[in-house]
C-alpha cells in the first residue's frame, strides 16, 4: 500500500513538473500542414502533444482519427485537457489545402494578429465542367457540362474577373457564422439558413494560368507544376474521380 501511495505522489510531482515545463513555452512554429486535416484538427494535436517526448501520440493516428470523425459529419466536440498548451494559428487553410501554417505557442498567440493580417498564395488545381456544392473538390456534385470547345486562351480572357476587389459570397460550407450558428452546421444537419448569406469584398492581387490541358480540344498550355510526392499520392485517388 505503501508503495502504491508513494507512486501515485511520485506521478503527480512529476506531472506537474511537466505541466509547469510546458507553461513555460512560447514562441511561433511554421508548420506544414497536410491535406485531409481541419486547422483545429492540427492545433488540436500540437495542444496535447508539444513537450511529451517518446509519450506524444504519433501523429499518423490522429490524422486517422480525425479523418474518421470527419465522416460522420457531426460537429466534433474536442476534450477538454488541463496540461494543454495555450496554442493559435495565424490565418487558415481548407481541409484540403496543404500548406505552411504558423502556430504561436503560449504567449505567443499574441503575435498572431499580425499574421491575419497578411496574405496568401495558393497554388490550385480545377476540372472544367464540374461543379459542387461546396465550390471545392470536397463537395457533392450538383452540375456536369461539356467542356468542348475550352481553350487556355479562354480561361485566361476570364481571370482579369477574378482579380482586384471583388465581391464573393460564401459557400454554404463555410464556417462564417449567421445567427449563432456556422454555416456549415446549416448544411450537415440540412436545414435553411435563416437569412440571406452576404457578399463579403476580398482582395486578388493576381491570377496565372501556369497549366491547362483539354484532351477534347487537344490543346495543352503551359507545364505542370512539380508537387510533393504525398501530395499527389493524396490527391491522384478515387477521391477526385467523377
Amino acid at each position: 500500500m505503501l508503495k502504491a501511495a508513494a507512486a501515485q505522489v511520485a506521478a503527480r510531482q512529476a506531472g506537474s513538473r511537466v505541466f509547469g515545463e510546458l507553461q513555460s513555452l512560447d514562441g511561433v512554429l511554421a508548420v506544414n500542414k497536410p491535406s485531409g486535416i481541419s486547422c483545429s484538427g492540427l492545433l488540436d494535436y500540437f495542444k496535447r502533444n508539444i513537450g511529451r517526448g517518446p509519450l506524444a501520440m504519433p501523429f499518423k493516428d490522429h490524422f486517422e482519427h480525425e479523418r474518421e470523425l470527419r465522416k460522420t459529419g457531426k460537429k466534433i466536440r474536442r476534450r477538454m485537457d488541463k496540461t494543454a498548451l495555450r496554442v493559435g494559428h495565424g490565418g487558415t487553410l481548407d481541409v484540403e489545402a496543404a500548406g505552411v501554417l504558423v502556430l504561436g505557442i503560449n504567449r505567443g498567440c499574441k503575435k498572431m494578429y499580425g499574421y491575419l493580417q497578411g496574405g496568401k498564395s495558393y497554388l490550385a488545381m480545377g476540372r472544367l465542367g464540374v461543379a459542387t456544392d461546396s465550390f471545392d473538390a470536397e463537395g457533392k456534385v450538383t452540375k456536369i457540362a461539356s467542356a468542348e470547345g475550352i481553350t487556355a486562351r479562354d480561361v485566361e480572357r476570364l481571370l482579369p474577373e477574378f482579380t482586384g476587389e471583388i465581391m464573393q459570397r460564401p459557400p454554404i460550407y463555410s464556417a462564417i457564422r449567421v445567427d449563432g450558428m456556422r454555416l456549415y452546421q446549416y448544411a450537415r444537419a440540412g436545414s435553411k439558413v435563416p437569412t440571406e448569406i452576404q457578399e463579403r469584398q476580398v482582395n486578388v492581387k493576381s491570377v496565372r494560368l501556369l497549366h491547362f490541358v483539354n484532351p477534347l480540344v487537344g490543346e495543352e498550355f503551359g507545364k505542370p507544376v512539380a508537387l510533393p510526392e504525398k501530395f499527389l499520392e493524396y490527391f491522384l485517388t478515387d477521391r477526385y474521380t467523377w
